[in-house]
């Protein structure tokens, strides 16, 4: 789930299996869309869990779509092209 908050904030929730080297691949993910993570809580007890509160937009220029990122967290968790 993306919800777009007030300015260029964005919040996030995402569920999944885990798997070695998720988190990470997960970080890059958002890195590399331009967001700037400033509050997330993470949790590996019975699957993968991180829930961001407050993620700000830090690239100039065209913001990132809510589905721009459901596309990316998606395929970093190994669900290519579900959307």
């Amino acid at each position: 789930e993306v919800r777009v908050r007030e300015g260029r904030a964005v919040n996030i929730h995402m569920f999944c299996a885990r798997r070695p080297g998720l988190l990470l691949s997960t970080m890059r993910a958002l890195d590399n869309l331009g967001l700037d993570i400033q509050q997330a809580v993470i949790s590996c007890f019975n699957g993968f869990a991180l829930d961001v509160f407050r993620a700000e937009q830090c690239r100039e220029g065209q913001d990132v779509l809510p589905e721009q990122i459901k596309a990316v967290l998606l395929d970093s968790a190994g669900f290519h092209g579900m959307l």
